[in-house]
């Protein structure tokens, strides 16, 4: 028998344990850190701490009777010795993290607890003198032995379930501040070029201001050769963008008159009008350009910076195919898309979450965007490459209610 919940606070346990896994993060490699999303380094930092409260089960599954000498007190003298007696000891199972059992938690019995513990069970024992124990009594001695220990892992449990619970909020600030410095260190700014700017001729009524893009970087490959800048906008430039489609949407939704009789093609053609009339880039005076039928992308050199996919919505199917066109256009972390589905009005209303489930139900879904304001234009979604989880693709769903063709 061992002393249990008598090796340390278990606050301090816990803290330690969030440290050892800060020290992995400072000994993982750069490149590592940089070619990973927050979210995927978070989510394993997260998954290395935490913790499973213990569980002791209800019933013993095993235990034993054993002779044994035990001590006693002569009721007249007082003098301690040893008698002829008996051992008895269960056995119970248990789920959960065993090095709880050696941490004093928050809230705490003022006795001392004796077990032998193993990964997956914990045993107590009695001990009464004489050859012919009473059943009933030494039943009522293990499970005052046990239920102590069941109450200790239980306000264990308590701070185990909190500890859990803070976790994520213990390290993306940690990871965030060390992709920052990395970053800055390596002095990405002013080491990349992708200058997208407003046209000067650009119409006077634009949506928000224009800033000059310029540009962030993308992650390597699952392999992660050694880290080096790529071209990608960055988050400003691609909320200008989307405000762009979005307000070519809104147009076509108010004028049904001008767009009703287009199709795909036509309307995907409209969107290019409206982007490059407001962008272009130092290269070309179209930085929005088409490829293939219903493509709008952003080229730098033989990479897709931006792609967006422009669809009818005609059923779940289709619209998979659809991502799995994007996909193949962006095969690196951190991009940026955008879906533009174009809705029949006869059936818009139903249609919206049918998109939201297709795009969830897809192999490379990761999980929503960022909550929108309404839910009937847009909606955002992080995916991941089928070849490799941790490259992200920010995917903004677009949508605007025509009348069909």
């Amino acid at each position: 028998m061992t002393e249990i919940f008598s090796r340390g606070e278990l606050r301090d346990y816990l803290s330690r344990r969030i440290l050892s896994r800060l020290e992995t993060l400072d000994r993982m490699a750069e490149d590592e850190i940089l070619s990973r999303s927050t979210d995927d380094l978070v989510d394993q930092l997260v998954e290395t701490a935490r913790l499973a409260p213990l569980v002791i089960g209800a019933d013993p599954i095993d235990g034993g009777v054993t002779e044994t000498q035990v001590e006693t007190v002569d009721i007249f003298d007082r003098r301690r010795h040893k008698v002829p007696g008996l051992r008895i000891r269960a056995v119970y199972d248990f789920s959960g993290d065993p090095e709880l059992f050696y941490y004093t938690p928050s809230a705490r019995l003022l006795t001392r607890f004796n077990a032998t513990v193993t990964p997956d069970t914990v045993t107590v024992q009695v001990e009464q003198p004489g050859s012919t124990p009473d059943a009933a009594t030494t039943r009522q001695a293990l499970d005052r032995e046990i239920g102590l220990i069941r109450t200790m892992a239980g306000h264990s449990a308590t701070d185990v379930s909190a500890f859990n619970a803070r976790l994520e909020d213990e390290f993306r600030p940690f990871i965030e501040r060390r992709k920052r410095f990395l970053q800055d260190r390596r002095d990405l700014a002013g080491a990349l070029g992708f200058p997208l700017n407003r046209r000067t001729d650009a119409p006077v009524p634009v949506p928000m201001q224009r800033k000059a893009i310029g540009v962030q970087r993308s992650a390597a490959s699952t392999v992660r050769p050694p880290y080096h800048d790529e071209p990608a906008l960055n988050e400003a430039q691609y909320e200008d963008a989307i405000m762009v489609i979005s307000s070519a949407l809104l147009s076509m939704e108010r004028t049904p008159s001008v767009v009703s009789d287009k199709d795909e093609e036509e309307l995907r053609d409209y969107i290019l009008v409206m982007l490059n009339g407001t962008f272009q880039g130092t290269a070309t005076g179209e930085t929005f350009v088409k490829s293939g039928k219903t493509d709008v992308l952003v080229r730098v050199d033989d990479r897709h910076v931006f792609v967006g996919e422009c669809k009818w919505w005609r059923g779940s199917k289709a619209l998979t195919e659809a991502i799995d066109q994007l996909l193949g256009y962006l095969p690196w972390r951190d991009e940026k898309a955008a879906l533009i589905v174009f809705i029949d009005n006869v059936a818009a209303s139903s249609v919206f979450d049918k998109v939201e489930e297709a795009v969830k139900h897809h192999p490379t879904f990761k999980r929503a965007g960022r909550a929108t304001s309404d839910k009937t234009k847009r909606r955002n979604f992080v995916l991941g490459h089928p070849e490799d989880p941790e490259r992200e693709i920010q995917l903004a769903a677009l949508f605007a209610v025509l009348p069909k063709k």
